[in-house]
């Protein structure tokens, strides 16, 4: 089958967010599996994303043509001015001035690539791209919508514009059937699928219950305040001196202001050798490997890719109980602890584990073999074939 995947909502080169890793892994699982993949996305330079991907699929830069970017995407001075003040009372209508004029800019340039590429099906990573292929370049061909994080989180900050166009694609995947009831009341009537994120097997097994001169506690994901790093810190500084040879790593991109706010904190108290801002890796399977407990305070996640990673490997993990995505991969008391978001809280649950190597790798062994039977790849690639090739059928029965 032809299948094309578009990334029109934020850029794509280079780029090492959940949501580029989880789609270079679909494309190249279908790529494998004898489909024909092409990439359709926008970036103010071309080349390659920042995970391996299969050299048969095909990527094309709408803002580019024979090497040259030819559509800008930087909005007129009056309407920079409308999009500001419109931010002051809604982010929903600066979202939609942004949306409707870069409509227009891309309306063009992706009808005639769908036009020449002549796909079966398309698959929308993100909400404003399933605006610029309904609403601007007016296709027809069935697309099947990502939800990359949970509903409740996500439909409820669409532009009106985004939410309508959502509604109007062939089909919705989300990834946990928590989120089924939200988009009943965002979205009543759109067929919607669930299917989880294929978890990949680790290049090594973690092991936490073993003695070692130093233990680690380790993170993963841009150090933002969603992902509560800071929080995560705290705890730990409040814990360190009781525990000198624990130490904790924290991965992912590490150039943002709350970044480097955090660098600040730390150094001020003196924990420069005890906390590491590991930055973006291509080997976060080495992170896994080492470490003896996986630590995750964010306030909202679509999945939790990172911590269902970290149980794969066999590591325990510690998230918040009301973090929707997280709470519902971590099996509280089998596979690590789901907790309030509290130092006391999070300080006890890191204690019980950071005192019993046994209780380590016990929930170790039990999140690795909940993750392998959940969510294996071959079985999450057999459910999006599925998928794909069901929409794509009823889309050619209701033209006959």
């Amino acid at each position: 089958m032809k299948i094309l995947v578009a990334h029109l909502g934020s850029n794509w080169v280079n780029m090492c967010g959940g949501v580029e890793r989880v789609t270079c892994n679909l494309v190249n699982a279908l790529v494998a599996r004898g489909h024909e993949v092409s990439i359709i996305y926008r970036d103010w330079c071309e080349g390659e994303p920042y995970f391996p991907l299969d050299k048969r699929v095909k990527q094309y830069n709408i803002l580019f043509k024979n090497g040259s970017k030819v559509i800008s995407e930087r909005l007129p001075n009056h309407l920079r001015i409308l999009r500001e003040a419109a931010r002051l009372f809604s982010q929903k209508a600066a979202q939609g001035i942004n949306a409707k004029y870069k409509g227009r800019q891309y309306g063009s340039a992706i009808r005639s690539f769908l036009d020449s590429c002549k796909p079966d099906i398309i698959i929308s990573c993100t909400a404003p791209t399933a605006k610029y292929l309904i609403d601007d370049a007016k296709t027809n061909i069935p697309i099947i919508e990502m939800m990359h994080s949970h509903p409740e989180n996500q439909l409820p900050l669409l532009s009106k514009q985004e939410l309508k166009a959502v509604s109007r694609c062939s089909v919705l995947q989300i990834l946990l059937p928590s989120g089924i009831p939200v988009v009943k009341r965002f979205c009543p009537g759109l067929p919607t699928c669930v299917i989880g994120n294929a978890v990949m097997p680790a290049a090594g097994s973690a092991k936490p219950g073993i003695k070692k001169d130093s233990h680690i506690i380790s993170c993963v994901g841009t150090l933002n305040a969603n992902k509560s790093q800071k929080l995560l810190a705290e705890v730990f500084a409040s814990l360190a001196d009781e525990y000198r040879n624990w130490n904790l790593e924290l991965w992912g991109n590490d150039r943002t202001l709350y970044a480097r706010e955090m660098k600040k904190w730390v150094k001020r108290q003196g924990l420069e050798h005890r906390i590491l801002f590991g930055g973006n890796t291509h080997h976060v399977d080495d992170v896994y490997a080492r470490s003896d407990i996986f630590c995750l305070l964010s306030k909202a996640e679509g999945f939790g890719l990172a911590v269902a990673e970290a149980m794969e490997a066999g590591i325990p993990v510690i998230g918040c109980e009301n973090c929707a995505g997280v709470n519902e991969i971590i099996q509280n008391r089998d596979t690590g602890f789901l907790v309030k978001r509290s130092t006391p809280a999070i300080a006890a649950a890191l204690r019980k584990l950071m005192d019993n190597p046994q209780l380590r790798e016990t929930m170790g062994q039990c999140g690795k073999h909940y993750i392998e039977k959940e969510y294996n790849p071959d079985k999450i690639w057999n459910q999006w074939e599925k998928l794909i090739k069901d929409t794509a059928y009823k889309k050619a029965t209701k033209m006959r």
